[in-house]
């Protein structure tokens, strides 16, 4: 059985790009997270952002061919179980669905921060009162967007984070009128230091996180099996670009500034500042309360879709292998999703958490999830073509060879040391969740094979 609506021909290209480039959030990019790598690669940040491009590209030309042999709305869950193994699958599968569900949870309250940060240029608002009542607005509407069918709401995602990047171009032009394009510090090769970029690109690597979400969308995707792969590259280089171009920038003028990049929390504003127009602010933070709507929709598409086809294979409860008769949607997760996110809303309004702590914890466990399903993707894609003698089978091998071992070292780097708080918490909880769906895979293969085998069966194959 496929997600497929009643009527019409499921989603256009357009849209499923926007799905994709929704789930990788770029906005986040120039608004907040460049500070991070910023603080290591200096003036070759852009430099940093390029060469984990090439190498995400590459990534994504892994998924992709994994995504062309097995389209299913299961995406990476069925992918590696049909290339590599089943508890592979299993492993993808509840990693991908935990992670992405720490990022939906977050994705509404960091909405409600940023509206409440452009509102305060109007007149005054603060309280978590404000944030909770907006980030619930965000939720209910998306929610709703998403049960009246993939076509509406990922039209509503696409035409929503269009309008996030032109206000982050928007200022981005606004600083190249005010200081000019020229930067030759960006450019002095001679002062690059091979140690402090090596820690750029790790941190660099978790902003391109998210493309492979396209394949969620194969039941309701016309010419899956070539639409889905041509989308994944796309959106890689398309981000890619648009994040060298914003690095470039962005360290450009913090040349002009006293405080420097990396130690500064929303870059865009004091840009801004800087050129003497802070109301630019306003579409800095427009531009992320935009993003985190986008990405709303489309995790709440994402995570649907995988609990649809991973219920459809035995792994979790049938209840959730169930589509609405007129729109095609699995309603009954995205009923579930709704619930489960409003009560971690509530915990944190009322409970007061800090927004930003609340993004970093689930951020951590995200962004572990992306480098062990990439890290998966690249040793399953040549171990299949390897088996069934395909002719790219020496290029994926390659590829393997490059991306393999850093994402490892990302990998090796984020979980030791151990990071303290809730990222450190995160942390453990990730590992924690790895080995028991793992020994929980090998007590299924030694005792219930037949449960195994259950889910190399293509129910979610258009």
């Amino acid at each position: 059985m496929t997600l497929r609506r009643t009527s019409g021909d499921g989603i256009n290209v357009s849209e499923l790009w926007g799905h994709a480039v929704a789930n990788i959030t770029p906005s986040a990019m120039p608004a907040v997270t460049i500070s991070l790598v910023a603080i290591h690669g200096g003036s070759f940040t852009w430099l940093a952002y390029a060469l984990i491009g090439v190498l995400m590209t590459l990534v994504a030309l892994q998924v992709g061919i994994l995504a062309r042999h097995f389209p299913s709305p299961g995406s990476l869950f069925f992918y590696l179980s049909k290339a590599l193994h089943p508890i592979s699958g299993m492993v993808a599968g509840f990693t991908m669905i935990t992670g992405y569900l720490g990022a939906l949870a977050a994705a509404p309250l960091l909405g409600g921060l940023f509206v409440e940060q452009a509102l305060r240029f109007f007149w005054p608002v603060s309280g978590m009162g404000w944030i909770g009542g907006i980030g619930v607005l965000y939720l209910l509407v998306a929610w709703r967007l998403a049960l009246r069918g993939i076509e509406i709401s990922a039209r509503w995602g696409l035409w929503v984070e269009i309008f996030s990047i032109l206000c982050i171009v928007f200022i981005a032009a606004a600083t190249l009128w005010h200081f000019g394009w020229r930067d030759p510090a960006q450019w002095n090769f001679q002062r690059l230091h091979t140690a402090p970029l090596a820690q750029a690109l790790i941190l660099s690597l978790l902003a391109y996180g998210g493309f492979e979400t396209a394949g969620n969308l194969a039941g309701e995707t016309s010419a899956a099996r070539t639409a889905i792969p041509r989308v994944m590259v796309l959106s890689v280089l398309m981000v890619g670009g648009f994040f060298v171009a914003m690095a470039y920038i962005e360290v450009l003028a913090f040349a002009h500034l006293p405080t420097p990049l990396g130690h500064s929390a929303a870059p865009l504003n004091a840009i801004a500042k800087a050129i003497g127009h802070p109301w630019l602010g306003i579409f800095s933070d427009l531009a992320m309360a935009t993003a985190a709507f986008s990405a709303t929709i489309a995790t709440l598409n994402s995570i649907s879709r995988i609990l649809y086809s991973m219920a459809g294979h035995g792994v979790i409860p049938r209840f959730f292998h169930h589509r609405d008769v007129h729109h095609g949607i699995p309603a009954r997760a995205l009923r579930v999703l709704a619930i489960i996110v409003l009560i971690s809303m509530a915990v944190v309004t009322l409970w007061k958490i800090p927004i930003l702590s609340v993004v970093g914890t689930f951020g951590t466990f995200t962004g572990l999830a992306f480098l062990l399903i990439y890290g998966l993707a690249n040793i399953a894609t040549p171990w299949f073509l390897f088996r069934q003698h395909y002719a790219w089978r020496w290029l994926s091998l390659i590829i393997a060879g490059i991306s393999l071992p850093l994402l490892i070292k990302v990998m090796a780097v984020s979980l030791w040391p151990l990071p303290v708080g809730g990222e450190g918490a995160a942390t453990l909880l990730f590992v924690a969740l790895v080995m028991v769906v793992f020994f929980w895979g090998l007590y299924w293969a030694a005792f219930r094979p037949e449960r195994l085998r259950h889910i190399l069966v293509a129910v979610d194959e258009p």
